[in-house]
């Protein structure tokens, strides 16, 4: 099953790498800035000095742009890749908003055939990192149902899932996958490589795909320390996950917080174990910060925190909109265009599916929620974590909106993984077994239709010269 999901998907996403137009993703011009500059003179931004600073994205963290400079410099003469369309859209206020933000059937946009290269190269490299990040997420899955044997810890003794007895914790999920003949399993696999929005974010130049697929290799360490939480192996494996991740994106942090609660949980159940948990803790805090340390003393010494979080305010200060959380924006809007665009809204969130996708998404939250409900008693140890480490990544998101007002739901595509795991668990609850066959074609149907729809919207909306009824504003 996991190679056909997995091919399925890199396929799906290399679509969207190759359909939607240069420039037409989420601040993917400033992404690419980024990695030029680490390309071209092989240092970091400094976002103090106008000199050495990489406007709108130079607050990120590096990890990202350093390998994409990677690519550059081994296939630019120049070290850079050159991306020049011409704007579409009027410079006065009242232009219609939905039309496309550049010219893209009349302009030439990459000045050199290495050029055109360069840029499909950092979105095929883009592509990858989400296959893997469905590779794992697969895995992660089928652990979620399907916990291996006991295995001999390092103390001498069978490791326990929680500390509570295994054999317990076993019969507890024979007794689901038995009920449901492993509908979950598929569903969320289905629902994954069917997300509409995932799939567009995979095929761009953004640091959001490596930040998705060390979200879900840290969620996998996790899922691995519940059931072993003795084997310093996995310790020190989700220490370098999470240093990787503080070198990625900031929105991996709730992930660090879920990490500290999982060790408190288990120093807390664990008795028998608490040397070893404690032990691994430490390796793993010290992992990290043998990966991470030097970028948090270099925000440090550069700009007075340890991530950089003032520096972006003083930089980025049009988009300082501080709110509260009873104000109109979370009480309106906040909510509903973070679950839309969660489904697919594409482009500069100009790009709009039918209503009734955002409808039939939104219907199918709310049953998996009731379900979700229904099921808890029965609910496998790891998907309880996995609510935890969900409602984490979505407290990050309402902290950084008091702040910004980003209502993005890719900003929650760390978690994404453990999120579809909890759908499919709850939507499971609702189909008796003879359901169980017709619901996992449907679903796959379902997935197929949506793709197809998409790439219909996108096409529809960049491509056809109509579009663009708009002369060039002046560059």
């Amino acid at each position: 099953m996991h190679w056909g999901w997995t091919v399925a998907f890199a396929f799906v996403a290399a679509v969207y790498a190759l359909l939607v137009p240069p420039f037409e993703l989420p601040d993917e011009p400033d992404h690419l800035a980024y990695v030029n500059f680490i390309a071209a003179r092989g240092a970091l931004p400094n976002q103090y000095n106008p000199a050495q600073a990489v406007l709108r994205e130079g607050h990120q963290p590096p990890l990202y742009y350093a390998l994409c400079a990677v690519v550059v410099r081994l296939t630019q003469p120049d070290r850079r890749v050159d991306v020049r369309p011409v704007p579409h859209r009027p410079p006065d206020f009242v232009a219609p908003e939905h039309i496309p933000i550049f010219r893209h059937v009349d302009m030439p946009i990459f000045p050199t055939r290495a050029d055109w290269m360069g840029f499909y190269l950092l979105r095929l490299l883009s592509v990858l990192m989400a296959t893997l990040n469905v590779a794992v997420a697969l895995r992660l899955f089928d652990r979620l149902w399907n916990p291996s044997s006991p295995q001999q810890g390092v103390g001498g003794f069978t490791t326990p899932i929680g500390f509570a007895h295994r054999g317990e914790f076993m019969a507890d999920t024979q007794v689901f996958q038995g009920r449901h003949a492993g509908l979950p399993l598929h569903l969320a696999a289905i629902l994954l490589v069917g997300l509409p929005q995932f799939a567009f974010i995979s095929g761009g130049i953004t640091n959001d795909n490596l930040a998705n697929l060390l979200g879900t290799l840290t969620l996998y360490g996790l899922l691995r320390l519940i059931e072993s939480p003795d084997a310093l192996r996995w310790h020190a494996w989700v220490g370098l996950l999470l240093g990787l991740g503080l070198l990625t994106k900031k929105s991996l942090l709730a992930l660090l917080m879920g990490w500290m609660l999982l060790m408190a949980w288990l120093l807390w159940r664990g008795a028998r174990q608490r040397r070893y948990v404690a032990k691994g803790a430490l390796i793993a805090l010290l992992v990290m910060l043998a990966v991470s340390g030097w970028w948090l003393i270099r925000n440090l010494m550069l700009y007075g925190d340890l991530l950089g979080s003032e520096m972006e305010r003083r930089t980025l200060p049009a988009l300082v909109q501080e709110k509260s959380l009873f104000s109109r924006y979370f009480l309106a809007s906040f909510w509903r265009v973070t679950l839309f665009s969660a489904i697919g809204i594409f482009g500069w969130m100009n790009v709009l599916l039918p209503l009734w996708v955002y409808a039939l998404g939104t219907g199918l939250l709310f049953v998996a929620l009731v379900g979700l409900v229904r099921g808890w008693s029965g609910m496998p140890l790891g998907l309880r974590w996995c609510w935890v480490w969900v409602l984490l990544q979505v407290a990050g998101l309402v902290w950084y909106n008091l702040t910004y007002s980003q209502p993005q739901g890719r900003l929650l595509f760390p978690v994404l993984s453990a999120g579809l795991a909890l759908i499919a668990y709850g939507v499971a609850q609702w189909l008796p077994p003879p359901w169980m066959h017709r619901a996992r074609w449907g679903f796959t149907l379902l997935a197929v239709g949506l793709h197809l729809l998409s790439w219909w919207t996108l096409y529809a909306f960049y491509y056809p010269p109509t579009r663009y009824p708009f002369v060039p504003s002046p560059s």
